[in-house]
């Protein structure tokens, strides 16, 4: 597997659009605040990362693509509403560790963007990768996961580390679709 080929690939995107991530971020961040926005503001930063992966120029107003977009209100809670459920589930049964059951949806917000699909779909096809690709999810997710951990420490880190994982996550996911092989960062 090629990760440091992921990684830089991800920081690429980010630092030619690091200005709206950040500014896009922060607006997701304190937007999320009123609860109900939670799931279109995730999908609108996911949605900024696709068009940087795309080569399109990211604007800061892209954050909020889950208002626009026809469905992606409703779509994008139905993921989240089935990821929180994971995670509390988890985190009832299993204490802290549970919160490690994110990596049950990994792929999930990028394919629901990526690919337009309902909600449904997008869990069906994220179930589907995590059981073929099980050992190089993981280890995206453990990267991933280990920085913004630390970018949580202080604010402003999480301001960087989440839509630069956000990237990572989605340029993954749209590896390990495409053609239904793996690309570029997998190595069979």
């Amino acid at each position: 597997m090629e990760i440091e080929k992921l990684l830089k690939d991800s920081l690429e995107i980010f630092q030619k659009n690091i200005v709206a991530f950040i500014i896009g971020t922060l607006i997701a961040g304190i937007g999320s605040i009123l609860i109900v926005t939670i799931a279109p503001l995730f999908y609108g930063v996911v949605y900024m990362a696709v068009k940087g992966i795309k080569g399109e120029k990211v604007e800061i107003g892209d954050v909020f693509e889950g208002f626009k977009a026809p469905g992606a209100f409703v779509q994008s809670w139905i993921v989240v509403i089935i990821y929180l459920v994971l995670m509390i589930a988890g985190s009832m049964l299993l204490g802290r560790i549970g919160g490690i059951l994110g990596i049950l949806m990994i792929y999930a917000l990028p394919l629901l963007v990526m690919r337009e699909y309902s909600g449904k779909d997008a869990i069906k096809e994220n179930f589907e990768l995590i059981q073929k690709y099980p050992v190089e999810t993981a280890i995206v997710f453990l990267i991933f996961f280990a920085l913004n951990f630390i970018g949580s420490l202080i604010v402003i880190g999480a301001l960087l580390t989440f839509p630069f994982s956000m990237i990572g996550y989605t340029l993954m996911a749209k590896n390990l679709t495409g053609n239904g092989q793996p690309v570029a960062y997998i190595e069979e």
